[in-house]
């Protein structure tokens, strides 16, 4: 029993130190593994290694240590700077106690979890991952890590592949790989039990050939690592949907690969061709009925060094197939291909392309097509011709089309093309052999584009080698109709090159609704009375309410001579409209275009662009003889530059000059325009009735009515920005009124304005026909017109108005006053003289008629006091008393009463 107890008491001791060591150990060796990782590194690569911690543990994977380090990244150098060749936020590797504590590493396991790899070749024909420095110690001694891996795991790997190429770069991109191998690396020839699966795009120049496809491999590899040798045993690959077989082997050269293999569906079925489609066109293979058989089967075989590349074929075959889906009515019947692919002399630039059939008949629509491709390096051949006839709506009962949109119509075809990419490229047209026609009728497409289905009554298209003719495009959508012809000019460059389509157009219409061409709204959270008051204007202020703006196609080159009887926009009738749209670079020039309306008609010339992020306009409104009141209530943007003309009834001619951003359907943003405008009047008379402001300006004088004046070949100007009208001073007058205008108002209707009024002294207020009333007639018509300055502000709707008419009342009284004074002292200073010169010598005469002129040079001072004095007396009295001052003057001067 005692012995028992002191083996439990040192058995537990023991495994006691064995966990303490096993904790403390990692601490020791963590610092150590990470400076020898860089170390090796640093010896051995040309790029940088980082990495942000090194965890040990003897608890995860034992009785081997696991070695993991946290976000690991290898960085290129020089020519490749910017590079990160390989990055892996977990790299987890196992190896044995023992060698961890020697520091003679040798691997046993690894695993790698979301990490990439990114691999880049220059136009030099250099690689980022020609990352090692050479070495003369032989690999034997020279090696300090050993790979007697027995399993790996790769979790959430992203591979990247590019290859830079003057005629185009090719991009492969392989993500989302789990990968996992078996195997015992302590061996030079083994067995390597894989599984893989994994996403793959492939893309050359701007062209995508795949994208995103799933592949998965499960593969027996026979490896012999001496020979770099790797052998396909029992293997089954799946692409998309597609089951390949391959055999032969692959083998690593010193400066490039060797291939020996084939592939081959395991079965000959129809159904394998579906699977080759990806599963986002085709649905569910599942339940799906095909006859016939389908070969598919290739081949490469050689070296690939350098320029060079193994020879390779792929063939594909079927005749007289046949498909149907259990969810549709239709049948895809009589279906024959034959495809091959092959290159025999491992030049790239001899590979070919042949399309010798493709046929298929769905109902009674029959469709065969053939093309072939050579050169496809230095200068790619196409040949190519279709024909057949093709009803789409039976297209969606055939075949499992993912279409949200409805499509109907007759397609046929009958074309034939021979083309060289260089004549494309320098459009020397004359190479290239087209011929045929293409015809659409009866076509509806109603997608989320149009409010409404848009249909084609009748599309004709010939083809020429110059050109494309469009001889007939009848169209309509809704309540409008199009009409056009005219001609394609590059059609094969915009096809092979996305170059711009340029093209020349007539268009012909008997009515466009703009309406129809817009893109459907959100839903809009204008309160229903809000709503009401604003339907019958064009809408002015921004308005983000559509899907998307409306975009002018960057792709387009071309003229078009438009003509129209009728275009409805928002609440506008347009007529006769006719003129040209150049449309180039994602702008639509407008020149010579003009429409009839609001009794009048409207010149229109300048752009609108939607090459920006805001689309915008530049254009040039020549008004003629427009109804004044029509056209300044419909269209807000004359609406909010000059609210006050909706008052006048007549004619209007005018110019505008405005630019400015646009809403998403194009319709002016108003607080974004500037401009000027410059008008006359015609026939025009004003409704004060409709002013809140000009019947506040009649009641401020007696007897106005602005009503009366006379407006014809009324000129003005006006220059707005920034939400500000400012116009420039005119005059409008009637009779012997006149009346100048200055100032300015705001997009929001506040005005800030001076009107100076010229008018009669009458029309000023009782006070003053009170003071013109002491006036004889004849001194009434001296008083001249007399200015009244009239304050304006507030709004058009709640003016604010203040005039200085009691200002110019006070002054009149003043004039009225001193005009009678004057006339009294000239009165009273005549009649002295004429009574001195009688009554006395001519030299006492003389003496007192000094005396009285310098009495009248001083007359300023007498009437000042007598001005003093009317304020206080009456005219009569002051009258009065100036002849009794006469009188006593007089008795002095004769020293006492003098009698006749």
């Amino acid at each position: 029993m005692k012995i028992v107890k002191k083996i439990l008491k040192w058995g537990g001791i023991t495994l006691l130190l064995l966990i303490a060591l096993m904790v403390a150990i990692p601490y020791f060796f963590k610092d150590t593994i990470k400076e020898k990782v860089i170390a090796i590194a640093n010896e051995n690569l040309k790029a940088t290694i980082s990495l942000q911690d090194v965890d040990i543990s003897l608890f995860k994977n034992f009785p081997k240590a696991q070695v993991t380090l946290s976000d690991f990244v290898l960085a290129n150098k020089e020519p490749f700077v910017g590079d990160t060749l390989f990055a892996a936020k977990h790299l987890d590797v196992s190896l044995s106690i023992s060698d961890l504590i020697s520091g003679n590493y040798n691997l046993l396991g690894a695993n790698v979890k979301d990490a990439s790899v990114y691999v880049h070749m220059n136009q030099e024909g250099k690689g980022n991952f020609d990352i090692t420095i050479p070495s003369e110690t032989p690999e034997e001694e020279s090696t300090p890590i050993k790979l007697d891996i027995q399993s790996y795991n790769v979790e959430n790997l992203k591979f990247t592949f590019r290859m830079e190429d003057k005629e185009g770069d090719i991009f492969m991109e392989i993500d989302d790989i789990y990968h996992s191998g078996k195997g015992n690396f302590a061996q030079e020839v083994l067995d390597l039990d894989t599984q893989t699966k994994a996403n793959v795009t492939f893309a050359m120049g701007k062209s995508t050939f795949m994208k995103r496809i799933p592949i998965t491999l499960q593969a027996l590899l026979g490896i012999d690592l001496k020979e770099q040798k790797y052998t396909f045993k029992e293997n089954k690959a799946t692409i998309n949907q597609l089951d390949l077989v391959f055999n032969g082997f692959i083998q690593l050269l010193d400066d490039g690969q060797r291939y020996d293999l084939t592939f081959s569906t395991p079965t000959n079925t129809f159904q394998n061709f579906l699977a080759l489609i990806p599963e986002e066109y085709t649905k569910s293979l599942e339940g799906v009925k095909t006859t016939g058989d389908l070969t598919l089967k290739g081949f490469a075989k050689g070296d690939m060094v350098g320029d060079k590349i193994p020879t390779f074929g792929i063939e594909m075959y079927a005749d007289n197939a046949s498909v149907k889906y259990p969810m549709l009515p239709k049948t895809v019947r009589n279906i024959s291909i034959d495809l091959k692919v092959d290159n025999a002399t491992g030049i790239m630039n001899d590979t070919k392309v042949n399309l010798n059939k493709f046929a298929m008949t769905i109902d009674e629509d029959q469709f065969s097509a053939r093309a072939k491709v050579s050169n496809v390096i230095a200068n790619p051949y196409v040949d190519l011709a279709a024909k057949g006839s093709i009803n789409l709506a039976n297209l969606s009962q055939a075949y499992p089309i993912a279409l949200d949109k409805k499509f109907e119509g007759k397609l046929k075809a009958d074309l034939a093309l021979q083309l060289d990419m260089k004549s494309v490229e320098t459009n020397n047209y004359q190479n290239i052999k087209a011929q045929g026609d293409l015809s659409l009728a009866k076509f509806m497409y109603a997608g989320e584009e149009f409010v409404k289905p848009f249909h084609i009554e009748n599309l004709q298209l010939k083809f020429n080698p110059s050109h494309i003719g469009l001889s007939t495009f009848d169209a309509h959508t809704g309540d409008s109709d199009l009409h056009l012809d005219g001609t394609i000019d590059n059609l094969y460059g915009f096809l092979f090159k996305k170059e711009t389509l340029k093209g020349n157009f007539n268009m012909l219409s008997n009515k466009l609704a703009v309406s129809d061409f817009m893109q459907p709204t959100t839903e809009n959270t204008t309160p229903a009375k809000e709503e009401k008051k604003e339907e019958t204007k064009t809408t002015a202020a921004t308005n983000n309410n559509t899907a998307s703006a409306i975009k002018v196609p960057a792709f387009l080159d071309c003229t078009l001579n438009a003509k129209a009887k009728t275009v409805l926009y928002d609440n506008l009738n347009l007529s006769n409209i006719s003129g040209k749209l150049i449309i180039k670079d994602e702008k639509v020039t407008l020149e010579h275009l003009k429409t009839d309306v609001f009794d009048g008609n409207i010149g229109i010339a300048g752009g609108v662009s939607t090459k920006g992020d805001v689309p915008t306009f530049d254009v040039n409104l020549n008004l003629n003889k427009l109804n004044i009141v029509e056209a300044f209530s419909k269209i807000s943007m004359l609406e909010k530059i000059a609210p006050i003309a909706k008052v006048l009834q007549g004619k209007i001619n005018t110019i505008i000059n405005v630019k400015g951003k646009l809403n998403n359907d194009l319709t002016p943003d108003l607080n974004s325009i500037s401009g000027n405008l410059f008008g006359s009047l015609a026939d025009s008379k004003i409704d004060t009735k409709a002013s809140p402001l000009l019947s506040s300006l009649n009641e401020q004088f007696t007897g106005l009515n602005l009503a009366n004046f006379n407006l014809n070949n009324v000129k003005a100007g006006l220059d707005f920005e920034d939400g500000k009208v400012k116009i420039k001073p005119f005059t409008i007058k009637y009779k012997d009124v006149a009346v100048e205008v200055a100032g300015m108002h705001g997009f929001d209707q506040v005005m800030n304005y001076n009107l100076t009024f010229n008018v009669p002294p009458q029309m000023l207020g009782k006070e003053a026909e009170n003071l013109l009333a002491k006036l004889t007639p004849e001194n009434q018509k001296k008083i001249t017109n007399l200015p009244v300055v009239a304050t304006v502000g507030g709004t058009f709707n709640k003016p604010e108005v203040k005039t200085d008419i009691k200002t110019v009342v006070k002054d009149l009284a003043t004039q009225i006053a001193k005009n009678q004074i004057n006339n009294l002292a000239n009165k009273g200073t005549d009649a002295l003289k004429d009574a001195i010169a009688s009554k006395t010598n001519s030299g006492t005469a003389a003496d007192v008629i000094n005396v009285v002129d310098g009495l009248k040079k001083n007359k300023d001072s007498t009437i000042t006091k007598v001005k003093e004095d009317l304020k206080e007396k009456a005219k009569e009295e002051a009258k009065k008393e100036a002849k009794k001052q006469l009188g006593n003057f007089l008795k002095g001067l004769g020293g006492g009463d003098k009698k006749e």
